[in-house]
């Protein structure tokens, strides 16, 4: 195995040997496991991993909390956002690793909040390291020097769970918008609204979702 690429810190909340494989994306001042029930909402068997970001939220000298990115939701700093999107993609690549398989199973990402930014930004910039993404509460802004996708979707599943009474924001791709533009990357976009979306796990409506999906498979001995 070679040295992790990536220094994101991560807690392994269920390791068994099944699939599908989960990682979660917390939300603003939150840790790794803070969102573990969307997960086993989604597939309650799944090996599951909660993430966490490497910028943390200080009230005086105490951390409280870890946020993905510095600024409001629709206005991320580009550095900070760069940064943590970058972090993330060097976390697929050590798991992809770790596996120690010429033939590894790529995990479906599960973001809420701010999480679910970062999931679908990973989506539209390495959409061949992922199954697929569930994004609650989901948006996506408009970040200064970043211009997606970076690569093809072909039919990545995409779950947008959606709050319906979340105010617009012109500078932010929401509800149809967002569900558009994903699609017309080539994504394969499901929608659903749920009231008071980042406060409440859908249960349902995720683990239909994830029980009609099949994790893809990464070939690495065919990767140069």
């Amino acid at each position: 195995m070679n040295r992790p690429l990536s220094q994101l810190i991560y807690a392994r909340i269920q390791d068994m040997p099944s699939s599908p494989r989960i990682v979660t994306l917390h939300k603003h001042n939150q840790y790794a496991a803070d969102v573990k029930d969307y997960a086993f909402a989604a597939s309650p068997n799944a090996r599951i991993i909660g993430l966490e970001s490497y910028k943390g939220v200080f009230v005086g000298k105490e951390i409280v909390g870890y946020t993905w990115f510095i600024g409001p939701q629709q206005a991320p700093s580009p550095i900070f956002f760069g940064d943590a999107l970058a972090e993330i993609e060097r976390f697929l690549w050590d798991e992809i690793d770790r596996q120690e398989t010429p033939s590894a199973e790529l995990p479906f990402l599960i973001g809420v909040e701010q999480g679910a930014i970062m999931a679908l930004a990973a989506a539209a910039a390495v959409p061949d390291l992922i199954s697929g993404v569930i994004a609650v509460d989901a948006s996506l802004p408009v970040v200064p020097g970043w211009e997606p996708p970076l690569a093809p979707l072909a039919n990545l599943p995409v779950l947008l769970i959606e709050d319906p009474a979340r105010p617009a924001h012109e500078s932010v791709l929401t509800g149809e918008r967002l569900a558009d533009t994903f699609t017309a990357w080539g994504a394969d976009v499901t929608r659903a609204t749920v009231q008071d979306a980042s406060n409440t796990v859908p249960a349902e409506i995720m683990s239909r979702w994830m029980s009609a999906r099949e994790p893809r498979i990464l070939q690495v001995d065919s990767i140069d």
